[in-house]
């Protein structure tokens, strides 16, 4: 947390958002500023004792796993245009980076956990929305 407080003090993004529960507890519990906070009270596909997070918008979707559905999506187009807000997933948030990569003003930070490894903390910008873009083409639309 040390450093992403660094990384954020020193680039200013726009937007932080983070994917995931421990990382958004871990930000929340060392008062990191996040604008968006993703979490399903899983991780790892486990239950986890659910965190109070208080913001000025709180969204609650349903997102089964393995897809993106379009009322996360809106949900994150939605919460990104408030300055600090929260959506509590019913189903699994893993895959909602992609959204928040592809909605977020160019040089945001998205957040997310890597078990056993730390934070990958993603910049975003015109070619790495491009890259997901070009992966969300290969996915199945339902």
């Amino acid at each position: 947390m040390p450093k992403l407080r660094t990384l954020i003090q020193q680039n200013k993004p726009p937007k932080v958002t983070t994917v995931g529960d421990i990382v958004s507890r871990e930000t929340l519990a060392s008062g990191i500023q996040v604008n968006l906070r993703i979490v399903d009270q899983m991780t790892l596909r486990k239950s986890i004792s659910p965190v109070e997070i208080k913001a000025e918008r709180i969204y609650r979707v349903r997102n089964p796993a393995g897809i993106v559905t379009k009322e996360a999506w809106d949900a994150i187009k939605g919460a990104l245009q408030h300055t600090e807000a929260v959506i509590y997933v019913d189903g699994e948030e893993d895959l909602l980076a992609i959204p928040a990569i592809l909605e977020s003003p160019d040089k945001s930070f998205i957040v997310y956990g890597q078990p056993s490894q730390g934070v990958v903390v993603v910049t975003t910008s015109p070619d790495i929305k491009h890259e997901v873009r070009e992966m969300m083409n290969r996915m199945t639309e339902e």
